[in-house]
């Protein structure tokens, strides 16, 4: 993925680069987390307030984090700087270590021969941090229980209600949860993200940490100790400010368009105020002029990533892209929320765009290399046969001094990832992993490549 700092949302909002500036100082070379981050947090600000209509149902505006990474390599401590930020902005947070389905559901206690009912970790506000993501790829009664009910509160707000029945009566749960969900690789996460429904939900990041990137990450720390506490262009005041500002601004919202007393909404509950909420989804927000065009152009990039992929990844690749279109709409609208507007147009559009075309083609790069986890002896040797193949079927060229056989390696790779059905990104991974198989020169801005004598 390209660097946080090129993303155009990035260079237009100073509030999302204030944020990014303290995010990295904590959780060091995660910067895309710490991109997505943001849109968690902004989007628990705008749970109660923001519904998206398409067609005849709709959207809302949460964030949902799924992120694979290795241990130790700064997930749990990013928790800690957004956490307590939404902490200071007067939201709910809690982090789920496991247990059992009272503690995200809720349950029934008795006492004094009288039965209590007590809420779960889902009900109502709440960001909600699943520390040790990898509970949920763990086959298993309790897990499947897990994946289900948090499958169930990623759906809109006001069509996501979870309802267990227990001898004491059921309990119904009504969640405006945001999920951020962290763990280490383990062994078959591939398969669960191909079968596990959650994974078209959330946003799913995935990172190869290498030990230079880890290196890195050890002298960037090691140089802070003892060190002047860190300076930064905005405040992390001014960032509470922002959010609570962004509270009050869709809150006034809704009262304007309804027509209402901030009184009378102070005194309505959480089902009242979504009935309002659902009223007036159309008023809130609107479109410009700009934004169908956008739209349909993104959806075009959105399916050209999938267009050389083996036919029976294709179709679980192609499941995320209802997940990537709305997500495309949601963070869309969350550019409107940090540019202060209420019409969302084309290019607060693009600005989404960038970074989910981002993330879809990480996802399927590493659901394509994961295939190829574990081979055999014979099926690296086939693979090196492909690469021969492929060498052999495109034209040749004598390069002077250096001799004859040199094939231009754009030529070799297009042919090799038609035989494979790969895209672009794995054809180059691929080829790092058979390139002792080549020699490879330059001939002005073209790079050649021909087999080696022994090969």
């Amino acid at each position: 993925m390209r660097d946080y700092g090129d993303y155009t949302a990035v260079q237009k909002y100073s509030t999302l680069a204030g944020y990014l500036e303290h995010f990295r100082n904590v959780s060091i070379d995660n910067d895309i987390p710490g991109l997505l981050s943001f849109f968690y947090v902004q989007g628990q600000i705008a749970a109660p307030f923001v519904r998206i209509p398409i067609g005849g149902s709709y959207i809302d505006p949460r964030v949902h984090v799924f992120w694979i990474q290795s241990s130790r390599t700064g997930k749990s401590i990013s928790w800690e700087f957004f956490g307590k930020l939404l902490e200071k902005c007067n939201l709910r947070t809690a982090v789920h270590m496991g247990g059992s389905d009272a503690g995200l559901i809720g349950g029934h206690t008795q006492r004094d021969n009288e039965i209590e009912t007590t809420t779960g970790l889902l009900d109502g506000q709440c960001a909600l941090n699943f520390d040790e993501g990898s509970m949920l790829l763990k086959p298993g009664k309790h897990s499947k229980d897990t994946v289900l009910y948090l499958q169930t509160a990623c759906n809109p707000i006001g069509n996501n209600k979870i309802e267990k029945f227990l001898k004491d009566g059921s309990i119904i749960t009504n969640s405006m949860a945001s999920i951020w969900a962290t763990t280490f690789p383990p062994d078959g996460v591939k398969d669960y993200v191909l079968t596990k429904g959650i994974f078209q939900r959330v946003l799913l990041y995935w990172r190869d940490w290498t030990d230079s990137m880890r290196q890195r990450v050890s002298e960037s720390r090691m140089e802070g100790v003892f060190g002047p506490e860190p300076e930064h262009e905005m405040d992390e005041t001014k960032l509470v400010d922002y959010f609570l500002g962004l509270e009050n601004r869709l809150r006034n919202r809704i009262l304007e368009v309804y027509a209402m007393e901030i009184t009378e909404w102070q005194a309505l509950g959480r089902e009242d105020r979504e009935q309002i909420v659902q009223k007036v989804k159309r008023k809130v927000f609107s479109k410009s002029e700009s934004f169908d065009p956008t739209m349909m152009q993104i959806i075009d990039d959105y399916y050209s990533l999938v267009s050389n992929i083996d036919a029976k990844l294709r179709e679980v690749v192609l499941s995320f892209i209802p997940a990537m279109e709305n997500y495309t709409i949601i963070l869309a609208t969350h550019m409107a929320m940090l540019e202060e507007t209420w019409v969302v147009n084309g290019e607060h559009l693009d600005m989404a765009k960038d970074i989910l075309y981002d993330l879809y083609q990480n996802l399927i790069i590493w659901l394509e290399e994961e295939v190829e986890v574990g081979q055999k002896a014979a099926d690296k040797r086939a693979r090196d046969e492909r690469w021969k193949e492929s060498i052999k079927a495109v034209e040749t060229f004598d390069l002077d001094s250096r001799g004859e056989g040199w094939a231009r390696k754009r030529e070799v790779l297009t042919k090799y990832g038609k035989l494979k059905n790969l895209s672009k990104n794995a054809q180059f991974r691929h080829f790092d992993k058979s390139k002792m198989l080549f020699d490879a020169t330059r001939e002005g801005a073209a790079v050649y490549i021909r087999l080696k004598d022994n090969s």
